[in-house]
């Protein structure tokens, strides 16, 4: 299944967007998501790439009925074909997995130098 990030910028609104963000991610969970927030992105995992396209707009008319007159969206799709597509937490899972094996080889080879 798909993974996509959602950039969402509402401009014109100030410089903090956390309102719509949070609404945005109360969207996605109440159609069925559950989306991961990152500091500058939410991820999702989709069925189909067909629904990127109604989610963007989702969002868009959401958006626009709390005021926003402008909106960027910036869009990136995970799609793999070769195997079977992990959710999103446990691809960070995996990430953090390699990270405390890379850390410790680090640590003895820094340790071996020192």
């Amino acid at each position: 299944m798909p993974i996509v990030s959602l950039k969402v910028l509402p401009l014109g609104v100030g410089t903090s967007a956390s309102r719509y963000i949070a609404r945005v991610v109360a969207l996605l969970e109440a159609h069925g998501y559950k989306p991961m927030v990152t500091p500058d992105t939410t991820v999702i995992q989709v069925n189909d790439l067909s629904e990127v396209g109604r989610i963007v707009k989702m969002v868009h008319d959401e958006l626009y009925s709390m005021g926003v007159m402008r909106i960027v969206t910036i869009v990136m799709v995970d799609d793999r074909r070769d195997m079977e597509e992990r959710a999103p937490d446990q691809l960070v899972q995996s990430v953090l997995a390699k990270m405390a094996e890379e850390k410790e080889k680090i640590r003895k080879e820094i340790h071996g130098v020192m």
